[in-house]
């Protein structure tokens, strides 16, 4: 226990979210805080939405007493999230961090190791935790007039909900690590299997999806909800069965029968962490051993082979490949920018997979899309899916600051720098675009489409995917963090990530929502679209081109 409280301390002292001990100046310290306090404020209008609907829900439920159900949704709804972010939290964590190298030459456990790596997981769910759920348990409270012991009791539970969860994340991805271990090119087997455990979570959670929603008829519904006594909340915990025993203990929270619950709900997740160590104390260091081992090939060219990879290029094309060929092949990166632009497709495609029976109701869409006074709205709301999912991926946010402390590289090399910068822009624009045209290809399976809006859609959405590239690498070039240990920590813990979405979003957002609400028409809507981000487009490479440029030659270790 006392080697696993060091080695979590020590793991801990490098989870600092907002990086302000790698300013060097005062003033540069204070541009990161004031980014940190605007990325908070930028959060509080959703918490507040959150926290709202708990309390008006409360109110609501109440008087058929299944207020319950508010606290159970909110308890399923985090440990879904819990669940999939902690996929990518346990792969960058567990496995693709530089410390394993030094962790495991020490006389140290596996289990010790593992529960040390689990703990800082733990804290970056709390993180997400802190968004979705602590506004339902402040509104609910709020709306209860709740006392003393629901704040007591609400404060573990929200410290111990993400542990069932964030184990099961942990279970998919050791089972399906320790097998790369087998393979003679690990580097390439870790993406393959980090691609398999990611698609397992998402299936899982369609499953869930599936299994709630099937499990009773609708008038077995209405029965249950006639009973009154919260007697749904038992109904909708899926396979995070602890939180049935959590809602109970928050209802019943100043009599035994919440204290019971609640160590019911202790219980259950000791247990479970148990069970984890365990696992883990078998093959956890069959896939962590070796991680930083890599194969290469050996190959004797002809002179015809050697001319052709030789041949001149410029060097925007061989940068911009320079980029993409690092995003595949670091599985940090693969796994946290390129695999995301991939998952949303398989989002929007798997319920209907799951659910046969809702492709009927996606079906009556046909109707409305063939109206032509109504694809204007479409059109905008796939000009906004586009910026949304080029803005998550976080490549261009994260461009500057990838390159780590060895940014000095960038200044040697025989390429200005508005080139390395319009390659980066570039780069993150591909795999935006990709992104975007696997939705399109995925809505075009099941709703179909007129080619013509299929065009509109794709030059609209490209100016906006642009645009996003564009400010991400603006912001990422003001505030670079160069100073990380592992690759992790310059994507996932890089909050110009979330600058840049928030940003995004908004402007992007605005005139979305302006064409839905005043009704514009297709043809309106995509001048309106193209004017608008085909001017902001320019003034922004012009931007980049000069300050951007003289931001890049500021920029020290």
């Amino acid at each position: 226990m006392s080697r696993y409280m060091v080695l979590t301390k020590v793991m801990l002292k490098n989870f600092n979210l907002f990086d302000l001990r790698s300013a060097k100046s005062g003033k540069s310290r204070t541009k990161k805080i004031l980014l940190s306090v605007l990325i908070f404020v930028s959060f509080l209008p959703m918490m507040f939405g959150i926290g709202t609907l708990a309390f008006v829900g409360y109110h609501v439920l109440s008087g058929i007493q299944q207020e319950g159900l508010i606290l159970g949704m909110g308890f399923l709804v985090s440990s879904l999230t819990i669940f999939f972010f902690g996929v990518f939290y346990v792969i960058s964590i567990f496995y693709f961090s530089k410390d394993i190298e030094n962790l495991l030459p020490l006389p140290l456990r596996p289990s010790e190791i593992l529960a040390a790596k689990f703990t800082v997981a733990l804290f970056y769910e709390y993180l997400t935790e802190f968004i979705f759920l602590a506004p339902i348990l402040i509104g609910f409270g709020i709306a209860g007039k709740a006392g003393l012991m629901y704040c007591i009791y609400s404060l573990i539970i929200f410290l111990a909900l993400p542990v069932l969860p964030l184990i099961y994340a942990s279970v998919i991805t050791l089972l399906i690590m320790g097998f790369t271990s087998l393979a003679k090119n690990k580097d390439r087997f870790r993406i393959i299997g980090g691609i398999a455990a990611m698609t397992l979570a998402v299936g899982l959670n369609a499953f869930i999806t599936k299994i709630s929603s099937s499990s009773m008829s609708a008038d077995e519904l209405q029965q249950l909800l006639a009973q009154g006594n919260n007697s749904f909340t038992g109904t909708i915990s899926g396979i995070f069965f602890s939180n049935r025993f959590a809602v109970m203990a928050l209802l019943h929270n100043s009599e035994l029968k919440g204290l019971v619950n609640l160590i019911v709900f202790m219980l259950i997740c000791v247990l479970f962490v148990m069970l984890l160590l365990g696992i883990g104390e078998g093959i956890y260091y069959k896939g962590a051993v070796g991680i930083s081992e890599a194969s290469s090939k050996r190959k004797k060219y002809t002179e015809s082979e050697f001319r052709k990879f030789s041949r001149q290029k410029s060097a925007l094309r061989s940068y911009i490949i320079k980029e993409l060929k690092l995003l595949f092949r670091t599985p940090v990166y693969f796994m946290n920018c390129v695999l995301l632009n991939f998952l949303f497709p398989l989002f929007f495609i798997l319920p209907f997979i799951v659910q046969p029976d809702e492709m009927k109701e996606l079906q009556a869409l046909s109707p409305y899309i063939s109206d032509i006074g109504k694809q204007g709205a479409v059109l905008a709301a796939a000009f906004g899916m586009s910026v949304f999912v080029a803005s998550t991926n976080g490549i261009a946010a994260s461009a500057i600051s990838r390159e780590g402390t060895n940014i000095y590289v960038c200044k040697y090399l025989p390429v200005s720098y508005r080139t390395q910068i319009l390659a980066k822009v570039l780069s993150s624009a591909c795999l935006g675009a990709v992104g975007t045209l696997s939705m399109v290809l995925a809505a075009v399976i099941f709703v179909p489409l007129p080619v013509y809006l299929i065009m509109l859609i794709a030059v609209a959405a490209i100016l906006g995917i642009i645009f996003s590239s564009f400010t991400g690498i603006f912001i990422d070039l003001n505030f670079p963090k160069l100073i990380w240990d592992n690759e992790q920590k310059a994507v996932k813990q890089n909050f110009n990530v979330v600058l840049n979405m928030l940003a995004s979003i908004v402007i992007a957002g605005i005139p979305v929502f302006v064409t839905i609400a005043l009704h514009f028409t297709l043809w309106i809507t995509f001048i309106t679209f193209v004017a608008m981000f085909g001017i902001l487009d320019l003034l922004l490479y012009n931007l980049l081109s000069t300050v951007g440029v003289r931001l890049f030659e500021k920029i020290e270790i």
